[in-house]
């Protein structure tokens, strides 16, 4: 159903901001698999989701979908997405490490807070790619994406927070700190962000630092499914606070993520179908 071609453009925008939008990337095939696997899981809910609605509106996440619902396993190995970040990553190996679904309802007020997404996961390198696939129209009033250019060159691992609520992870101290306040200095830290119709995606770096408004409208839905993979630098690095999966207890400091947490879907230049 299609592949993307990238540009001197798109290479450059991630390597200098870390950030870049591809329009009309997915197909209208591609966009009723995500929607018909985001139902799906939105009615079977899994063990890792969660609600950050305090209030007002519904923040409602969930990850590992993909091991349940077959549309989504079938978007993570076969969409565009998977060659796409082997070429921005020049990898030979892509792993899956993540699949998140994220719904604001109207009437949202939560904001994402400011952070990347590296401290979350017990890795070390730098080959770390995420996707974020918008099923709605998104606009800065109903709760867009908002990227620090250039975040994911300052050499920083920022202590991680909880999202939608913004109060600092316990065990993350030995990190560089709480994140900067972008928002107070928007000539130090210049803001990249882009409104999104379906079949737009966002393309950013896993250190990269990015956050998004509330959800303010009272008539429109923001529904995002946000993908994850690595290439070949990533090594386990334990970290105390992070949840992991079962089946990475064998792993050692400083080895390779090859466990069945991180499935292989990319290897050397041949696409791997789901197992």
């Amino acid at each position: 159903m299609g592949s993307v071609l990238l540009t001197t453009k798109h290479h450059t925008a991630w390597r200098e901001t870390g950030a870049l939008c591809l329009r009309a990337a997915l197909s209208a095939e591609w966009m009723q698999i995500i929607a018909d696997g985001f139902e799906q899981s939105l009615a079977n809910p899994g063990p890792l989701s969660k609600d950050y609605g305090e209030g007002e509106g519904r923040f409602f996440t969930d990850h590992a979908m993909y091991r349940r619902i077959a549309p989504l396993r079938q978007f993570v190995h076969e969409s565009p997405l998977p060659g796409i970040a082997a070429e921005l990553l020049n990898a030979g190996q892509l792993r899956l490490v993540d699949d998140h679904l994220l719904v604001k309802e109207p009437g949202t007020s939560n904001p994402t807070y400011w952070h990347h997404d590296f401290p979350y996961f017990q890795f070390d390198g730098d080959d770390f790619i995420n996707f974020w696939v918008p099923l709605d129209p998104v606009t800065q009033d109903s709760g867009a994406m908002r990227f620090a250019a250039g975040s994911h060159r300052w050499g920083k691992l920022y202590h991680p927070v909880r999202i939608g609520k913004g109060d600092l992870i316990a065990q993350a101290e030995d990190l560089d700190g709480p994140v900067p306040d972008i928002d107070a200095e928007p000539e130090k830290y210049p803001v990249m962000t882009w409104d999104l119709q379906p079949g737009d995606i966002l393309v950013f770096h896993g250190k990269t630092l990015h956050a998004a408004r509330p959800n303010t409208t009272l008539d429109r839905r923001r529904r995002a499914l946000a993908i994850r993979y690595t290439g070949d630098d990533i090594r386990w690095r334990p970290r105390p606070y992070a949840p992991a999966d079962e089946s990475v207890r064998d792993l050692k400091a400083g080895e390779p993520i090859a466990c069945e947490a991180y499935p292989l879907v990319w290897d050397n230049g041949m696409r791997l179908e789901p197992a």
